[in-house]
C-alpha cells in the first residue's frame, strides 16, 4: 500500500525487506519537526486560562496542507484512513511544509467491517472507539490537532465527555470567527455534522477571510501599566493584573445596573456614558465590557468589530458567562447575518445554561437557516419545553416536523398551539393536512372546514380530504 503512495506530505517508501523476522521500510529521511515540538517550542501566542499556541496563520497553512493530503489518501480505492492523525505524527521543514509521519496503523476503509481498535484518546472520535473508523475519523483527529497547537488544551479536561471539546475562541479570543468554525465543525462527534470531506475542509481554509488580528506574544502585559481613564474602547490586555469580577456588588455596580437600564430603554450614548464610569472604577469586571459590547452593537449603525472586541475581553475575564456566548452569537446572527457563525456561540452558551429559551430558539433559527432541519427541530422542541405558553415555538415545532414527515410530532404541536389560541386558523389549516397524512381523514375535513371561510387556499384541500372519503 505504501509503496503506490506519491503525494508532496508522504515520506515515500523507496524499499521494504525483513531481517531476522523483523519487517523494515526504506523511506525518504525528513529533516524537521513535528508539531508537537513547535507547540512546546514556539507556541508563544497567549490565549486565556493558561491557554497559549501557534499563530492562526501558521495552523491554517498546516491544516490545509493536512487537509490535501488526508483528501489524497481518502480518494484512494479502496480509500486508506490514517486513523492516528495527531501533533506528534506530523512533521513540519524548515519551509513549513507538513510530512505525515508512521503509517503504522494506516489502513483500507471497508463499510461496515469492524477493525482493531487502536487509536490514541483525545484525537480519536466516537465511532473509532467503537472500532469502525472511516475517512472522516480522520478530519476529527485533524480538527482535534488544530485545537491543540492553538491552545495546548489537553482533550482529557473536556466536559462532560472526551468528546466535547470547548470552542477554540474560550481559550484563544484573538483567533478568528470562521476558523474556529472550520475546526469545531471537524470536531463535531457525530459523523454526519462534520465536513463531507477533506477537500470540503480544505475549501473551507482557502476561502477564509485574512486574519485582521495581531495575536498577543510573549511575556504577559501587566495591565496597571497601561489604563485608560475614559476609554473609547476596553483594554485588550490578555490576563488582569488584579482580580477580576463578574458582579455589580463592586464600586462601579451603581454604573453598570444605570447603564443596563439606559440600554433596556434605547439610550444608548448615556448608557455608553455610565459604562465608562464603571470602567474606571473596575477596569477588570468581565460585565462592564460586555455592557461595552451591547452599546456598540446596538449603536445606529452598529459597531460590530467594537462590540465583539468588548464581548471578547469580556470572556477572556469570564469564560463562562453564558450570556456573553449569547451575545456572540447574536452578533453574527442578527448583525452579520451568518448564522452557520453564530451556532458555536449559542451551543457553548447552552452548555453553561441549558435552560435558556432565547438560546434554544436562536440556535434552532441558525440550523433552520443553515437547512439543518433536525437539529432545527430538536431546538424549537427544547426551546418549547422551556416556555411551554408560546404558542410560536410549538408552531415552529410543528411546522418542522411536518416537513420532516414526523406527523405525529407535528400533530401534538399544532394540537397545542390551538388549545393556546383557538382562533389560529392557519395553525388549524396546517392540522387538517397533517391529520390527511396520518390517514385520520375524518379529522381532517373537520379542522378544514372550520377554516374554509378564512382562508380560501384550504377550499380544494376541503375538496380532495372529501373526494378521499368518498364524499
Amino acid at each position: 500500500m505504501l509503496l503506490d503512495l506519491n503525494h508532496p506530505c508522504i515520506p515515500r517508501v523507496r524499499d521494504f525487506f525483513v531481517e531476522g523476522g523483523k519487517h523494515y521500510l526504506v523511506m525518504d529521511f525528513i529533516e524537521g519537526r513535528t508539531l508537537g515540538d513547535i507547540l512546546e517550542k514556539e507556541g508563544n501566542v497567549l490565549g486565556v486560562n493558561g491557554a497559549r499556541g501557534v499563530t492562526e496563520a501558521r495552523a491554517r497553512s498546516w491544516g490545509q496542507q493536512i487537509c490535501s493530503v488526508l483528501g489524497y489518501l481518502h480518494r484512494q480505492a479502496p480509500p486508506i484512513i490514517f486513523r492516528d492523525l495527531k501533533p506528534s505524527n506530523i512533521m513540519v521543514t524548515e519551509r513549513d511544509e507538513v510530512k505525515l509521519i508512521d503509517f503504522g496503523i494506516a489502513r483500507t476503509f471497508q463499510a461496515q467491517r469492524q477493525s482493531t481498535i487502536i487509536m490514541t484518546i483525545g484525537y480519536a472520535p466516537p465511532e473509532q472507539l467503537h472500532g469502525m473508523p472511516e475517512p472522516r475519523s480522520d478530519i476529527y483527529a485533524l480538527g482535534a490537532t488544530l485545537h491543540r497547537i492553538l491552545t495546548h488544551h489537553d482533550a482529557a479536561n473536556n466536559k462532560p465527555s472526551i468528546f466535547a471539546f470547548p470552542l477554540v475562541r474560550t481559550l484563544r479570543p484573538d483567533i478568528s470567527m470562521a476558523f474556529e468554525q472550520v475546526i469545531m465543525k471537524a470536531l463535531a462527534p457525530g459523523v454526519e455534522q462534520r465536513w463531507i470531506n477533506a477537500g470540503e475542509m480544505e475549501k473551507a481554509i482557502i476561502n477564509l477571510p485574512p486574519i485582521s488580528v495581531v495575536p498577543p506574544t510573549g511575556a504577559i502585559p501587566q495591565l496597571g501599566q497601561a489604563r485608560l481613564a475614559n476609554p473609547q474602547t476596553p483594554s485588550n490586555s490578555v490576563t488582569p493584573s488584579n482580580p477580576s469580577r463578574h458582579s455589580t456588588t463592586g464600586p462601579g455596580g451603581r454604573y453598570i445596573i444605570s447603564a443596563l437600564g439606559f440600554i433596556n430603554t434605547n439610550r444608548i450614548e448615556e448608557a455608553y456614558a455610565a459604562i465608562q464610569q464603571a470602567y474606571v472604577l473596575e477596569p477588570n469586571n468581565s460585565l462592564v465590557h460586555r455592557t461595552f459590547g451591547q452599546v456598540f452593537a446596538r449603536r445606529k449603525p452598529p459597531e460590530i468589530e467594537r462590540a465583539m472586541q468588548a464581548y471578547n475581553r469580556s470572556l477572556q475575564l469570564n469564560s463562562n458567562d453564558a450570556e456573553t456566548h449569547k451575545l456572540v452569537g447574536d452578533v453574527a446572527l442578527f448583525l452579520r447575518r451568518l448564522p452557520l457563525q453564530a451556532i458555536p456561540a449559542y451551543t457553548q452558551s447552552l452548555r453553561l445554561n441549558p435552560n435558556d429559551v432565547d438560546s434554544h430558539q436562536r440556535l434552532a433559527q441558525c440550523y433552520e437557516d443553515t437547512n439543518q432541519l433536525e437539529p432545527a427541530l430538536r431546538e424549537y422542541q427544547e426551546a418549547a419545553r422551556f416556555a411551554p405558553k408560546q404558542p410560536l415555538l410549538h408552531q415552529k415545532v410543528g411546522q418542522l416536523a411536518w416537513r420532516l414527515n414526523q406527523f405525529p410530532i407535528a400533530e401534538r404541536a399544532f394540537v397545542t398551539v390551538l388549545t393556546l389560541n383557538p382562533a389560529d386558523h392557519q395553525a388549524r389549516f396546517l392540522l387538517s393536512q397533517v391529520y390527511e397524512n396520518e390517514g385520520k381523514l375524518i379529522d381532517a375535513e373537520r379542522e378544514c372546514a372550520y377554516v374554509v371561510p378564512m382562508i380560501p387556499a384550504a377550499q380544494q384541500v376541503l375538496l380532495r380530504i372529501r373526494s378521499r372519503l368518498g364524499r
